[in-house]
């Protein structure tokens, strides 16, 4: 089983035995600047792009049951998926470095983010040769941000701009507007599958948050025009810098699904591995040996977005990690892959 899917899936084991399993998984690309860039500031080196996007998690369940058909699951994840204009990452920057905008640029954001933790519950459906394991999931959110802007800023002083914002969150690091909302709730379903082909090959596929919606009773909201500084060209019309209206109110929201897939070629110890979430589509290449019969497998693997992984497989724990600079403050592609279970 790919470390892609690590977890997903379960190999056959002796009736009623029951395993404990932990793991850690990091996905993260930002095309503007480095990954840590994102979190700390745009202080590194720059290009204009059009995404950021990570999803963290941390796991630990167990699977029972006749082959272990049965899993539950506690986990806690940490999900950014954010959208914008090329203008939109020029304008940032300008205002991070507090320089001048070289030309008159178009704004655009879309945001969904959040953190969770939850419980999974998932049953497996096997054949001879394919299974399917649907899995539902319970979270309780205790931040996020969801919300699109729209506008232009002009060349120049970078900040005189217009806008339109349409804002949802637990905490406004826009406007600074004051709430105290309750957490919010979610639901969450994920399916797996897997497919002996033959003897040689083998496929695996996951759609994560395939269908999900998230529940927030009393979230923060703005919607406002923002006009900075007077500007010559404006999107909309207001009466002072911002108005507009915020408070509390019923908000939904979904979270686009990701797809994760993987085909094996089981002679040469070789898969093909994709992963796609919206903007943002990763390709890996591994090839795995065993140095002794006693040791680990040891993988190697290129990816599409640059990146050169290493990972260690062992019967009971796995580790493997690809970065596209060693450099870990310049890397703009990260992929962490943990996990450890213990059967009895």
């Amino acid at each position: 089983m790919s470390a892609v899917l690590a977890g997903a899936s379960v190999a056959l084991v002796p009736v009623q035995a029951t395993e404990l399993y932990s793991q850690v998984s990091l996905m993260s690309s930002s095309e503007p600047v480095p990954v840590l860039d994102m979190v700390n500031g745009w202080d590194g080196p720059f290009q204009s792009g059009t995404y950021a996007y990570a999803d963290a998690r941390v796991a630990a369940g167990f699977r029972f049951g006749e082959q272990q058909r049965w899993n539950v699951e506690w986990e806690r994840r940490w999900h950014y998926d954010l959208t914008f204009s090329e203008g939109m990452s020029r304008y940032y920057r300008a205002q991070e470095q507090g320089t001048d905008l070289a030309n008159t640029e178009s704004l655009s954001l879309e945001a969904r983010t959040l953190e969770a933790q939850g419980l999974r519950l998932g049953r497996e459906f096997r054949q001879r040769d394919w299974s399917i394991t649907p899995a539902l999931a319970v979270y309780r959110v205790s931040q996020w941000q969801f919300g699109s802007l729209d506008g232009v800023a002009e060349g120049g002083a970078s900040d005189t701009a217009s806008a339109e914002l349409d804002y949802h969150y637990d905490q406004d690091r826009i406007l600074e507007y004051g709430v105290n909302p309750a957490a919010g709730w979610g639901l969450s379903l994920d399916l797996v599958g897997s497919w002996q082909i033959d003897q040689n090959w083998s496929a695996d596929v996951a759609l994560k948050d395939i269908l999900n919606r998230w529940y927030f009773e009393d979230s923060g909201y703005t919607n406002a025009c923002i006009n900075f500084n007077s500007p010559s060209e404006t999107v909309c019309a207001s009466s002072a810098t911002a108005s507009g209206k915020s408070g509390q109110e019923v908000f939904v929201a979904s979270l686009r699904p990701t797809l994760m897939a993987n085909l094996a070629y089981q002679p040469l110890n070789t898969r093909i591995e994709l992963y796609h979430h919206g903007e943002f589509t990763r390709l890996r290449a591994e090839y795995r040996w065993r140095p002794l019969a006693e040791l680990p497998e040891i993988g190697v693997a290129a990816y599409s977005t640059a990146q050169m992984g290493l990972g260690i497989y062992g019967r009971h724990w796995n580790l493997s990690l690809a970065s596209d600079d060693l450099r870990t403050g310049f890397a703009r592609d990260l992929q962490l892959q943990a996990g450890a279970s213990w059967q009895w």
